[in-house]
């Protein structure tokens, strides 16, 4: 009896490292050139909507977090209603998975993995 719960814990306890180590870890990107951020941009376009995002050349680059705000609403001429909006931001995260660049929309618990680049968990810069 003793020998089963020995051989119990001890699968257990393999099975448990495996998970970690296929477990997703934040990340940044090592390189960004049009073809990522179009990726990056088709992504966010499919959760936020609209026609373009505006994304900065070092996008996830520095942090593995992206927000991007909600659209301002705007009366007929294009001016904001009632000065700011309270709406909250969309968070994209960006995360290492068994060596892949994944893209992730924590809100929608949908996600992109990212071609043609390279990306190093935050934990592995220190």
């Amino acid at each position: 009896m003793k020998q089963q719960i020995g051989i119990m814990v001890l699968v257990t306890a393999m099975l448990s490292g495996c998970q970690l180590s296929t477990a997703a870890e934040p990340a940044v990107l090592t390189k960004v050139d049009s073809d990522v951020k179009q990726q990056i941009e088709r992504f966010v376009l499919e959760i936020v909507g609209g026609t373009q995002v505006p994304l900065a050349d070092n996008v996830l680059m520095v942090q593995s977090e992206l927000f991007i705000d909600q659209r301002m609403p705007v009366d007929g001429r294009g001016l904001p209603l009632d000065g700011r909006h309270s709406l909250p931001s969309y968070r994209f995260t960006l995360v290492k998975v068994q060596g892949n660049c994944v893209l992730q929309h924590p809100g929608s618990g949908k996600s992109v993995q990212l071609t043609n680049t390279a990306c190093r968990a935050l934990a592995s810069s220190n």
